[in-house]
């Protein structure tokens, strides 16, 4: 049987891209979707073995960046999963990876490393692109400072605030310490204002 895959991302160049690495491997796309509203819907309305996904999209009433993962994981637990990013934190990719993502691709890499991983991911292996793999590995030893105060780690903690998750809940799905998610709360009045829209790459 033909494997069956959505793809989602906001840029149309991308999904071209992505679609044209499924169609590589001899998989079909069997729907796309351009935000997280258009990917639940899709995950909804068609069967698939697959989902390829950006990290980040814009924002319409569902979730977006790690909460949205989690919300697939939660609703469709069996998928495979492969995220494509270009962000690196190693916070957020760690917790993308204890989520059961089975592949972090960096959206900078030759179209010929998609087509690849998806092959390894349908074998039911896990990889992550070098530098991820680096980030995750430099986490998993210590949390730094730098990890903890990137900008986009920021934006993804303050979001979890603003859609009212408590501090407890941030620290359990993203696997920092209390102390860490308290200190941005406290900071989030010093801040500029949340933009909507896309959080980070």
């Amino acid at each position: 049987m033909q494997i069956r895959v959505v793809i989602a991302d906001d840029h149309l160049p991308v999904l071209a891209s992505v679609g044209a690495a499924v169609a590589a491997t001899g998989a079909k796309v069997v729907a796309q979707a351009r935000s997280p509203d258009e990917l639940f819907d899709a995950l909804r309305e068609h069967d698939c073995d697959l989902l390829v996904c950006d990290y980040a999209m814009p924002i319409d009433e569902q979730v977006d960046g790690v909460e949205m993962f989690d919300a697939v994981r939660k609703r469709w637990p069996l998928l495979p999963v492969i995220v494509l990013t270009s962000m690196s934190n190693g916070v957020l990719l760690r917790a993308l990876r204890e989520l059961g993502v089975r592949a972090l691709v960096d959206k900078t890499a030759p179209l010929q490393e998609l087509a690849g991983t998806i092959g390894t991911v349908l074998h039911g292996d896990t990889v992550a692109s070098p530098a991820f793999a680096e980030a995750i590995a430099a986490c998993d030893a210590q949390l730094d400072d730098a990890a903890l105060n990137d900008a986009i780690l920021k934006n993804e903690i303050a979001r979890m605030f603003e859609r009212g998750r408590s501090r407890e809940s941030i620290a359990a799905l993203l696997r920092i310490p209390e102390p860490a998610v308290e200190r941005h709360r406290r900071a989030r009045a010093d801040d500029p204002p949340v933009r909507s829209g896309r959080l980070g790459p």
